[in-house]
C-alpha cells in the first residue's frame, strides 16, 4: 500500500506554489506516494476525515496558525509534519519585519513543530542557519521547481528583428507589493531607448498598477499594456523579447526558470532564491563567441533607477545575443532539474517515514 502524503495549501490565488504542486503529484512519484492537494486553513481548527502518513504545510506561518498547528501535531501524533518555506527569507525581513526578533521567535516555534523544514533555495538555507530558526539536520533543501515540458526552447533572435520593432519585455505574476511592478512601471519612463512592457497578473494592486500604467503609457520611449491573469504562459512568453523579474523579495522566483526554459533573456532583481538562480546559470548560460550574457542582474537595492539601468543595459546588447548558443544547455537543464526535484522529494519521504 502507498504512503499517503496530503500537501496543505491555504491560498488557491499562490499560483506558483500550486502549479509546482501539481506538477509533483502529477509526476511519476505519484506511482510510489498517494497524493492529495487540499485547502486548508490552519487559522481554524483542523481535523481530517482519513489520516495520511505525512503532511506537507504550503502555508505562512505566523502567530495565529501556530496554536492550531500544534493541536494538529497532537492530534495526530503519528502523522510527520513537514513545511515547505514559500514565504519568508532574508530580503523578506529586511522589506517588510519591523521587529525581527519577535518574527524570529514565532518561526523558531513554529519550525519546532515540523518533522523537516523544506527550504527552496540555497540562500533561504543559510538565512534559516545564520538566525537558528531550527537545526541543520532538520532542513531539506530541495529546491523549487516544475514540469516544464510545455515552456519550448526557441531561437528567435532579437537581431531578426526589423529597425522599427520595437522589443517586449513581459513581466507576470501576482499583483502584489513583493513583485516590484510599480517600481518597474515607473521605471519605464527613465529608459532611455525604446521598448513595450507587457505586465499580466491578478491581484490586490491591479487597480494601482493599471492606474500608474495609464499615466506613463506613451511618456518618452514607454509604451505600457497592463492585462490580466495570462492560463496559457509558454504562449505569453513565446510573444515576448524578454522578461523581466524586478521582485522586492522571492524566496526562489518560478518565472526564472519558466523564462529560462522558453530561451528568454532574463533581466532580474538578485534577491535571495533569484540571486541563487543567477549565479547557477551564469556561468554556463553565457554566450559564447564573446557574446553577452542573457542574464541582466538589476543592481541592488532594487529601485526605478536600478530597474530602468538594467533595462538600458539589456537593450543595449541586444543584438549580440545569439539565443541558438544556449538551446542545448537549456534542454538538458530543463529535464535534469525535474528528475534531480522528484528523487529530492522521494528521499524526503523516504526519510520521513524512516523515522515512524
Amino acid at each position: 500500500m502507498k504512503p499517503k502524503v496530503l500537501h496543505c495549501v491555504d491560498d488557491p490565488n499562490m499560483g506558483g506554489v500550486n502549479f509546482a504542486l501539481q506538477s509533483l503529484c502529477g509526476s511519476p512519484l505519484k506511482n510510489d506516494v498517494d497524493f492529495t492537494i487540499q485547502y486548508i486553513d490552519f487559522s481554524q481548527a483542523v481535523k481530517l476525515n482519513e489520516v495520511p502518513d505525512i503532511v506537507c504545510l504550503h502555508g505562512a506561518s505566523n502567530w495565529r496558525n501556530l496554536f492550531n498547528v500544534l493541536r494538529f501535531k497532537l492530534t495526530y501524533p503519528k502523522v510527520k509534519l513537514a513545511l515547505q518555506e514559500h514565504h519568508y527569507s532574508a530580503a523578506f525581513v529586511d522589506e517588510q519585519i519591523k521587529s525581527p526578533r519577535r518574527f524570529y521567535l514565532m518561526l523558531k516555534l513554529s519550525y519546532g513543530l515540523m518533522d523537516r523544514v523544506i527550504a527552496i533555495a540555497p540562500s533561504q538555507q543559510k538565512w534559516m542557519l545564520k538566525h537558528k530558526l531550527t537545526t541543520a539536520n532538520k532542513i531539506a533543501l530541495l529546491g523549487q521547481g516544475r514540469d516544464l515540458t510545455g515552456f519550448t526552447a526557441n531561437n528567435s533572435s532579437l537581431q531578426e528583428k526589423s529597425e522599427n520593432t520595437v522589443p517586449i519585455i513581459a513581466a507576470y505574476g501576482r499583483f502584489h507589493h513583493q513583485k516590484g511592478f510599480d517600481l518597474l512601471i515607473n521605471a519605464l519612463k527613465l529608459v532611455k531607448l525604446p521598448c513595450r512592457l507587457r505586465l499580466a497578473g491578478e491581484g490586490a494592486q491591479a487597480a494601482k498598477l493599471k492606474e500608474l500604467a495609464a499615466e506613463h503609457s506613451n511618456v518618452g520611449s514607454a509604451n505600457i499594456e497592463v492585462v490580466d491573469k495570462v492560463d496559457d504562459v509558454p504562449s505569453f512568453l513565446q510573444a515576448c523579447d524578454a522578461v523581466i523579474i524586478p521582485s522586492r523579495w522571492e524566496p526562489f522566483g518560478l518565472i526564472f526558470i519558466e523564462s529560462l526554459a522558453m530561451n528568454k533573456p532574463i533581466i532580474s532583481s538578485q534577491v535571495d532564491g533569484l540571486g541563487d538562480q543567477i549565479n547557477q546559470h551564469s556561468a554556463n548560460h553565457l554566450i559564447e563567441g564573446g557574446h553577452q550574457s542573457a542574464i541582466t542582474s538589476i543592481a541592488e537595492p532594487i529601485s526605478v533607477e536600478n530597474i530602468a539601468d538594467a533595462i538600458d543595459l539589456f537593450l543595449s546588447q541586444a543584438a549580440s545575443l545569439n539565443p541558438d548558443a544556449n538551446i542545448g544547455y537549456i534542454n538538458h537543464w530543463k529535464q535534469q532539474q525535474w528528475l534531480e526535484l522528484q528523487q529530492a522529494w522521494k528521499s524526503l519521504f523516504k526519510q520521513l517515514l524512516g523515522d515512524k
